[in-house]
């Protein structure tokens, strides 16, 4: 089953995320300049759910980035998986690829996500980190 494709929200976090280190996508490395960033992050719930999250950041003042792609891969056995919608990033924003929410159990140990990021042609991937959901 293929799974859905989607837009990009804004980003607020909390004690909730459970975040990798950013990576700079080196297809916006100038030498000088700040390119575009990008992590994975899974957050967890209450109620024993759990959705990734694919976090981008333009850390380029002067211009925005095109991200052709994106890709977050999280619990796929349970429907967690998505694809990013194709979109422009404009200079000091963050933005967040929000994977379906899905149903892991309370005080239950989440597998740590990955995430892709393609610009111009070249795909790179981030790692989160593992997370438990509050018992």
């Amino acid at each position: 089953m293929a799974s859905d494709t989607v837009g990009w929200k804004t980003v607020s976090t909390n004690s909730n995320w459970y975040c990798g280190a950013y990576v700079k996508h080196s297809e916006t490395y100038e030498p000088g300049m700040f390119g575009l960033n990008f992590k994975a992050c899974t957050v967890v719930n209450s109620v024993g759910g759990a959705q990734a999250v694919l976090v981008a950041q333009n850390a380029n003042e002067l211009h925005l980035w095109y991200m052709q792609r994106g890709r977050v891969v999280f619990e796929s056995q349970l429907g967690g998986d998505v694809w990013c919608a194709a979109s422009n990033l404009e200079s000091g924003l963050t933005r967040g690829c929000y994977a379906p929410t899905v149903p892991v159990g309370k005080c239950q140990r989440v597998d740590a996500a990955y995430v892709e990021m393609t610009i111009n042609g070249v795909t790179e991937r981030a790692y989160g980190r593992a997370a438990y959901t509050p018992c």
